[in-house]
Order: structure tokens, then sequence, then C-alpha cells
């Protein structure tokens, strides 16, 4: 019984909830939401995807993190569509490492279940043999 994972997109940002950071006056905080709430592998790959987006972009001040299920990111408003292209690529390839984590993990647990029932094969097999041994 495997679980299937719909990969997560940004679907709107409501414009109501948007707001001034706290301690700035310069920052917005605007939250955006998903398809779905990503499970937290998914969001811990996000995040290390983010932080490599700010590096590549050393002039970009903006902070995306995730809250509750919903997406934020926090910055100026003239950074806000440069912030949303990089919110945007790094959910898409988020996306792509949690599919591959996911089927390492399938098969890492196929090939765990594959050696159990050979394990209990082999076992059934002597148990079988030395059955046999007893009665011939």
């Amino acid at each position: 019984m495997k679980a299937e994972f719909a990969p997560i997109s940004i679907n709107d940002c409501n414009e109501s909830k948007v707001r001034r950071a706290s301690g700035g006056k310069t920052h917005y905080i605007l939250p955006f939401s998903l398809s779905a709430r990503p499970p937290r592998d998914w969001e811990d790959i996000f995040d290390d995807l983010w932080r490599s987006e700010r590096k590549r972009l050393a002039n970009h001040k903006a902070q995306a993190y995730l809250r509750k299920g919903v997406l934020i990111l926090e910055c100026r408003i003239e950074d806000i569509e440069a912030g949303f292209g990089g919110l945007r690529s790094s959910v898409e390839a988020a996306n792509q490492k949690y599919t591959t984590h996911l089927q390492h993990k399938a098969e890492k647990s196929e090939k765990k279940n594959l050696k159990r029932s050979e394990e209990e094969l082999a076992e059934r097999q002597a148990i079988h043999e030395v059955i046999q041994r007893l009665f011939s």
C-alpha cells in the first residue's frame, strides 16, 4: 500500500491577509495558499532549496517559509516578483526531489521485503527438509 504524492503548487495569494512584517516598515508578509499541505520531508527539502536560492541571488533579501501549510514570502514590495519567481522554482524543485526521495524509499522498502520473503522461504524449506528426514 503506497501513498501517492500529488506535486505541490502555489494556488494564490490572499491580498486581504498581506501585512507589514513586524519590526520593519519596508518588508511585507505575503501568504500563498498551496494545493495541499506538504509532508514534513517536502518542507525540509524546500527549506534547503530556498536557502540555496537566496545564496545564489546575493542581493535577494526575501525570506520564505512554511507556516501551517501556507507558504510565506517576506520581502520588500520591489522584490515580490523576483521572490515569487524564486518561490515557484523552489517549489518545483522540491516536488522533483521529494518524488525522487519517495522512489528511493519505495525501492529500499521493496528490497527489504524481498529479502525478508527470501529468508522466510529458506526457513520454511529448511524446516520442511528436517521434517522429511524425520519420517524417512
